[in-house]
């Protein structure tokens, strides 16, 4: 293989790139100790006015109190740099991935092999868990000696996380010279959302019989079979057809179906401009937590399931069941974050024509009055059954509420709950809302107004 060299040019630019590289690395380098040491560094200003002023004014104190200064710093210095390298730490850190609501538990063990006694130790498997601080102070007050720590946190937002370094911080009984040892190596963690029970909010949507169904062949047994086809090499024996096979005088195996029950989609929109709240108290995070619970009890019932979102990751996933469907709904729901730049009425477009008379959607949002509420209202009157978990703005800091787009949800005989922070999901998606007649004050025409 021939290489090339790269021209003298280039070569020039990499060289000051990289020198400029480590100029900036060793400048970040000297200030991040600098400002562990400031302490020290407070000391030796003090000696070297006391020096100073002694020489200057011949006053013997001065001069004195210098020396005093010097021993305690050589003192400290050799106090906090004796047995740092005899200082070790194990932690055991939970295995696989958590969810919101679990409760992280880590044992770190720290010890003592014949170093000095240490009055402190600061011991901090460093995260970026919101919420979190992973860490205590303990003392070893032998040579040789241990202890274990336990460390405990609650999670209470989803996402993708850094769990770790070990990071041990102590320092000399004057905690002028403080030492930091980063021993186990950081690992991510990602938390999922929540799993909530929820109540049967959409399964009228579901409950379709007859020609309406749009059925499919399905990789998965099930008790439908569509239709047979001959054996090939790998096919289970359960699924040898047999009358077939004596008719045709050919191994015939089963094609199954996915059966009537309706297919169920998941639309979760992630736009930047609809989100209202911050951290655990978001319409992202409350809306997770039911695209999460949605798609875990639909499954969880065998039917098939569609995903709809986009966030800073885009994922559209078409109806399937299985684990593998879960976990790829979980994962996204986990990472994506609301950074979406395209609005709810083109999410609904770009799935309008997979959409049948079996069909029913889920949207979980918060926009605001606009063409995704036309665009339901004619889906549904093609058959696709619709539901909206409609949160109100207002209850998450807005500055906009829920009114407008509601009172058109549910003036458009569209299915909605409305969901305000702090009030329970499980209730929230008991009742949905709906319109009462009214008689108006001068007695000439009723009106129309939505039940709240």
């Amino acid at each position: 293989m021939r290489v090339q060299a790269l021209p003298r040019t280039s070569r020039r630019q990499l060289s000051a790139r990289s020198w400029r590289r480590t100029g900036i690395d060793a400048l970040t380098r000297l200030s991040r100790t600098m400002f562990r040491r400031r302490p020290a560094y407070v000391v030796i200003v003090i000696m070297i006015i006391l020096f100073v002023s002694g020489m200057a004014t011949g006053f013997d104190l001065a001069v004195r109190l210098n020396y005093v200064f010097g021993i305690v710093l050589l003192v400290s210095f050799l106090w906090a740099r004796w047995g740092t390298d005899r200082l070790t730490a194990t932690v055991e850190r939970p295995r696989g991935d958590l969810s919101v609501g679990d409760e992280i538990h880590e044992v770190i063990t720290v010890r003592n092999n014949g170093g000095p006694p240490r009055a402190w130790l600061e011991i901090e498997d460093v995260t970026d868990l919101p919420g979190v601080k992973l860490g205590r102070v303990v003392s070893l007050p032998g040579i040789v000696t241990f202890q274990r720590v336990e460390a405990r946190a609650r999670l209470t937002q989803r996402g993708e996380y850094n769990l770790g370094p070990l990071v041990i911080r102590s320092a000399d009984p004057f905690g002028i010279f403080p030492q930091e040892i980063r021993l186990a190596e950081a690992r991510k963690l990602r938390v999922f959302p929540r799993i909530i029970e929820l109540p049967d909010f959409i399964l009228q949507a579901t409950e379709i019989s007859g020609e309406h169904a749009r059925r499919r062949r399905s990789p998965i047994l099930s008790p439908e079979v569509s239709s047979v086809r001959e054996y090939q090499p790998g096919d289970a024996i359960s699924r040898i057809h047999w009358p077939s096979t004596a008719r045709t005088a050919r191994l015939m195996v089963k094609l199954f179906d996915q059966g009537r029950a309706g297919e169920v989609w998941v639309i979760f929109d992630q736009d930047g401009s609809a989100q209202a709240g911050s951290g655990a108290d978001s319409t992202d995070e409350y809306g997770a937590t039911i695209a999460a619970s949605t798609a875990h009890k639909y499954l969880t019932m065998q039917l098939p399931v569609g995903y709809v979102a986009y966030g800073s990751r885009s994922l559209v996933l078409a109806p399937e069941r299985g684990s593998a469907q879960r976990q790829a709904i979980f994962d996204h729901l986990a990472v994506s974050r609301p950074t979406g730049d395209r609005p709810l009425f083109k999410a609904l477009a770009d799935i309008e024509r997979e959409l049948g008379r079996s069909s029913s959607i889920v949207v979980i949002t918060a926009a605001p009055d606009g063409d995704w509420i036309d665009a339901l209202s004619t889906l549904q009157r093609r058959g696709v059954r619709a539901t909206v978990v409609l949160f109100d703005p207002a209850s998450f800091g807005a500055d906009r509420t829920v009114d407008s787009p509601r009172a058109r949800l549910v003036g458009a005989a569209l299915r909605t709950f409305v969901l305000r922070r702090g009030a329970p999901i499980q209730a929230a998606l008991t009742e949905p809302e709906a319109f009462v007649i009214r008689q108006s004050t001068n007695g000439r025409k009723p009106f129309e107004e939505p039940l709240r």
